[in-house]
């Protein structure tokens, strides 16, 4: 084999490893991707919230939630869920994601009809009108 023959074979030998390897990401793990093809899979239904343990569900009413593979849509999150943001899983176990406000949600449930999402929210608003928010340990129960 002469000099220039090794020269290529070295070259096609890094290409291939470069795009083989550099194409993976934590994203490509399979758990990421079965837990986001649930997420998004259409529109979340409220079905239940409590805040420290204590129903306000009356709080929540008519909110839905839809994903996509980098943002979401909300409709009356109330000022505990913003009307859009970004959000993205915080690593490979897709068990936590992190919304565009830095708000970290964990997943405690999903299946392809129920998820359960807890946050912690260290707020206490005033939103229009009488709308308001109080701070605590938030569960989230949605169905389709």
């Amino acid at each position: 084999m002469n000099k220039y023959s090794q020269h290529i074979t070295i070259f096609v030998i890094v290409f291939i490893a470069t795009f083989t390897f550099g194409g993976c990401n934590k994203n490509d793990d399979p758990a990421s991707v079965k837990t986001k093809n649930l997420l998004t899979s259409g529109v979340w239904k409220i079905s239940k919230v409590t805040v420290d343990g204590v129903d306000k569900t009356d709080e929540f009413e008519g909110f839905t939630l839809q994903f996509t593979d980098d943002t979401f849509t909300s409709v009356h999150g109330n000022v505990v869920w913003p009307a859009s943001d970004t959000w993205g899983f915080t690593d490979n176990t897709a068990k936590v994601f992190q919304r565009g406000d830095e708000v970290t949600v964990t997943i405690q449930t999903i299946s392809s009809t129920k998820l359960v999402l807890a946050l912690v929210w260290s707020k206490t608003t005033l939103g229009s009108g009488r709308s308001a928010s109080i701070s605590g340990d938030y569960v989230l129960e949605f169905t389709k």
